[in-house]
């Protein structure tokens, strides 16, 4: 309580304002009921396109061609008077054919390239977008 001051008036109080109900927190009830997600769709139409795997076919080839060049020097004997040993053989004739199957790899691969550029066609894509 104030006491009066010497004119006996009471001093005047601040008024205070009631918060707004935006600023009020959502009642208990509110919070508990389940968000209803909205689904927007769209569709687009989009080009599908096929295509080699140029990595792979190239690493194939490479591997194919060392394997094939290693074991066709394993079918002729090294001559015993020879400078060089069979793993010197080996290893050399691995690297030019691992070489030479890169190169005809590479050329498949190119072909294969436009082969299945031809298999193209047209299709339907949905968007689904979840608020």
């Amino acid at each position: 309580m104030s006491t009066p001051d010497a004119a006996g008036e009471q001093p005047q109080r601040a008024a205070v304002e009631p918060e707004t109900a935006e600023a009020a927190p959502a009642p208990v009830e509110d919070a508990l009921e389940p968000h209803v997600p909205v689904i927007e769709e769209t569709e687009h139409e989009v080009v599908l396109q096929r295509t080699v795997r140029y990595g792979r076919v190239l690493i194939g080839g490479a591997v194919l061609g060392a394997i094939v060049a290693m074991l066709a020097c394993l079918l002729f004997p090294v001559p015993e008077d020879a400078e060089y040993t069979m793993g010197q053989a080996v290893g050399i004739s691995a690297i030019i054919g691992g070489a030479i199957g890169l190169g005809i790899a590479g050329l498949f691969s190119i072909v294969l390239g436009f082969l299945a550029k031809r298999g193209s066609g047209v299709g339907v894509a949905i968007q689904r977008d979840v608020r």
